[in-house]
């Protein structure tokens, strides 16, 4: 059941990320944006589906404890003891009170209250809050707040766009926007891993699902900031690049869906003990051999190791060439993977553990 939780995540990741580009947009004047139009019953669909995708990690606490308990008395202590439980009840009457204001066409100002209190929600259920109590709290806020805004303006703009008018306009406050989103992500995202990862163990956890879905979450990021620089920087028509829009924003959805699977896995805070667990993560075996006790990586550069990170910069090279030729969108979204599966391989090959 955890890929169905891990999927309901991604899903809610990619409702409140609509929903906070919705809030965004309805906060700078007209004369400052092109004209996007989003249904208003998309927004109450993303609004009605928050309870659903909220509900499978609860429903599975749920079915752990009635065993034991009972379904009426498990449904209670997971409403009143669980982080899980506590965070759904919140949610529902959040999304139910936005929902409200979505429909009498309030304003940004109160729709934006209840996207802090949601994002906030979401950061007392995770797994930084409940390890490392309110730094935790504060750095996984940030981390999903920056994440949903920046994800959420480039949503409408790239897939909802009507005309492209005051592009420019747009661009002088969004270019800012999307910099400081960006430095906001990658700074809390280092807060939050120092958490569970210690530097000097960082290429050790790779050996364990939890590592390995981090290190693809970092190389996806490199793919993710050549497609904003682009856009941000080189793109300086007076009309938007839809095609390179939807690139950035795919691969930030990207970034959400990997997000959304390492929240279900358990963090490495001992990386020795949670192997011992666990095991490894898959492919380990296949691309560095058998694993065995203690776990400690150590760089051994070879032939195989060169290649493969040399065929992940030729992907990027390619992605860059992709926009210099104007080549249809969603094969620079494929070099983008492709640098990120390479550059993994490669790295695989890089060391012993």
């Amino acid at each position: 059941m955890s890929w169905l939780i891990a999927l309901s995540d991604f899903f809610l990741y990619v409702m409140l990320a609509f929903l906070a580009g919705d809030v965004v947009l309805r906060s700078v004047k007209s004369e400052k944006k092109p004209l996007v139009e989003v249904p208003k019953k998309l927004l109450l669909l993303a609004l009605a589906l928050i309870p659903l995708l909220l509900a499978p990690p609860v429903i599975q606490l749920i079915l752990l404890l009635s065993d034991s308990f009972g379904p009426a008395q498990a449904v209670v202590d997971v409403a009143t003891e669980f982080r899980a439980g506590q965070s759904y009840v919140f949610g529902v009457l959040m999304a139910v009170a936005w929902l409200i204001v979505v429909w009498r066409n309030g304003s940004w100002v109160f729709r934006a209250f209840w996207l802090v209190l949601s994002v906030l929600n979401a950061a007392y259920a995770s797994h930084a809050a409940s390890i490392a109590d309110w730094q935790g709290f504060a750095g996984h806020a940030i981390h999903f707040l920056a994440l949903v805004l920046w994800a959420g303006v480039l949503i409408h703009i790239a897939w909802f766009l009507r005309d492209g008018r005051n592009w420019r306009a747009f661009l002088k406050w969004f270019t800012p926007f999307s910099i400081a989103m960006m430095i906001l992500l990658i700074g809390s995202g280092i807060w939050l891993m120092l958490f569970f990862v210690a530097p000097e163990d960082y290429a050790s956890s790779w050996i364990l699902p939890y590592g390995q879905l981090l290190l693809l979450k970092h190389l996806s990021i490199v793919p993710l900031l050549l497609a904003a620089f682009i856009n941000a920087f080189l793109s300086r028509s007076d009309a938007p690049n839809r095609a390179w829009l939807k690139v950035e924003s795919s691969l930030l959805l990207l970034v959400l869906l990997i997000t959304a699977f390492m929240s279900k896995l358990a963090p490495p805070h001992n990386i020795n003990e949670t192997f011992r667990v666990e095991g490894s993560a898959p492919f380990i075996e296949w691309l560095a051999g058998p694993q065995y006790l203690p776990v400690h990586a150590v760089w051994t550069p070879n032939i195989d190791a060169f290649l493969m990170l040399s065929i992940g910069l030729i992907f990027l090279g390619l992605q860059w060439l992709s926009y210099r030729k104007q080549l249809p969108e969603w094969l620079s979204f494929i070099f983008g993977l492709g640098f990120v599966v390479s550059v993994y391989t490669g790295l695989m090959f890089s060391f012993l553990f």
